[in-house]
């Protein structure tokens, strides 16, 4: 696996190592070139010096090649790769030379400059100066292999110096991609070291400023996880502690029905029976209701009519009424809205199903929907039940919360239902006169739909 560490590390050596192979490139070019480089410069300067050290006197003496002074004994020189003569110009006179020079001139013609010459079968380079007055020339030539040694040599050094100068870059490098993914190395033995339900966010202190929106990442993620965690541990603790009580009233009305004596106590124990298996099918259908509105985290986008979504659960909530003797009206006037289909059907449903619970038999509830003249559109429900207290209004939407002295038994779910699900859609729910002077409305108010939702 190829990590950022290692990507960076590797392009740092590389780029490194490229530097350090064009300047060796350079060097030896500068080292090598032709008359402008190092080496023939060494070449010219060896050769003007030597003529500006000869005096003039040596025109008028004969060069002998035995007239010359000898190293001590413990001395020796290697002149077999480098020669120098002086000559007269005048009369092409053999002055000066050194010992192994050879007789003829190094750069015959005696024209000034450098040229490749060949001596005794072994290359050489030479180069030529003439005085002012070109009286006398000198020479001085170098062979190929003793230019090819120096330049070694040179560039051996040169090496050395730039490998040091590698070496230390490369450490440095090492040491300060070390300590910038210190944090970052803390972080992953934090991650490694947690146990499987630690979802605190991850640190932030010291981390590189590139990795920091990515950190920031992962702690939204985890604490939409933690949230989602929280949510599925609260709905099992509310299920356990709702579903308790319904539970053990079948359990309790099933034996009941089981030891009766008599079929009037059997068929009262039954109908019980049944109505206790009623309410805790209620319950459960709410509670997985809200489990899954509360994991919805996309928000709704789908183009509705409200008018047809009441029709619809009007019509799925006429035998329920029926068999109190209650009556439901219904003013459906066209109106759009954007939302979830049913998410709005729940909310709906709960409102009717709570207005049919405690409006008395013989009662009347009304709902309507109607397109509000700026955008928008509004869903309502009134009955002419015993109503709420004002008091008490605020905390029906609070879950598991039940109004005291209420007649009828409800799971308190139903109106945080609601509550949840206007929030989710934008919508704002204001309290509202009930039917006949008396009881409790409620409307639903859905802000108007963007351009880009129809």
């Amino acid at each position: 696996m190829t990590t950022l560490r290692r990507r960076v590390a590797i392009t740092l050596l590389v780029t490194m190592l490229a530097t350090w192979t064009a300047i060796f490139a350079l060097r030896y070019a500068e080292i090598t070139r032709a008359e402008t480089g190092l080496l023939d410069q060494d070449l010219s300067d060896s050769a003007m010096k030597a003529l500006l050290s000869l005096p003039t006197s040596l025109l008028r003496s004969e060069a002998s090649s035995e007239d010359r002074f000898e190293l001590p004994p413990s001395n020796a020189v290697n002149g077999e790769s480098f020669n120098f003569q002086v000559w007269s110009l005048a009369d092409h006179r053999l002055l000066v030379q050194s010992p192994w020079a050879p007789a003829e001139p190094l750069a015959r013609g005696f024209a000034n400059g450098f040229r490749d010459v060949t001596l005794q079968g072994e290359p050489w380079r030479v180069y030529a100066i003439s005085d002012a007055e070109s009286r006398v020339q000198v020479q001085f030539a170098k062979s190929a292999a003793q230019f090819r040694a120096e330049a070694t040599a040179r560039m051996w050094n040169g090496l050395g110096l730039l490998t040091l100068i590698f070496l230390l870059l490369t450490a440095a490098t090492w040491l300060v991609m070390r300590r910038a993914f210190r944090a970052v190395d803390r972080a992953r033995e934090t991650i490694l070291n947690r146990t499987d339900m630690d979802l605190a966010p991850l640190p932030t202190a010291g981390m590189p400023g590139e990795l920091r929106p990515f950190i920031a990442s992962i702690n939204h993620l985890l604490g939409r996880l933690s949230a989602s965690l929280e949510r599925e541990r609260r709905f099992l603790a509310d299920a356990a502690h709702e579903l308790r009580t319904p539970l053990a009233a079948l359990s309790a009305y099933a034996e009941l029905a089981a030891r009766s004596d008599t079929e009037a106590a059997r068929t009262q124990a039954v109908h019980k029976l049944r109505d206790v298996a009623t309410r805790t099918s209620r319950l459960a259908e709410q509670l997985l209701d809200q489990a899954r509105i509360q994991a919805q985290n996309e928000p709704p986008t789908d183009v509705l009519e409200l008018a047809r979504l009441a029709e619809m659960i009007v019509r799925d909530s006429e035998a329920l009424a029926a068999r109190k003797g209650q009556r439901i009206t219904l003013d459906a006037q066209p109106a759009t809205v954007v939302g979830g289909l049913d998410a709005l059907g729940i909310l709906l449903r709960n409102l009717l199903d709570n207005a049919l619970r405690y409006t008395p038999a013989g009662g009347r509830v009304a709902v309507a929907s109607r397109a509000l003249p700026g955008g928008g559109a509004q869903l309502s429900v009134a009955d002419n039940g015993p109503g709420i207290a004002p008091a008490e209004r605020e905390r029906v939407f609070d879950r598991f919360y039940r109004a005291p002295g209420a007649l009828e038994s409800g799971s308190g779910i139903g109106l945080s239902l609601v509550a949840l699900i206007a929030a989710n859609h934008g919508a704002r729910i204001d309290w509202e006169p009930g039917l006949d002077g008396r009881g409790v409305g409620l409307t639903v108010t859905f802000p108007a739909a963007r351009r880009g939702a129809l």
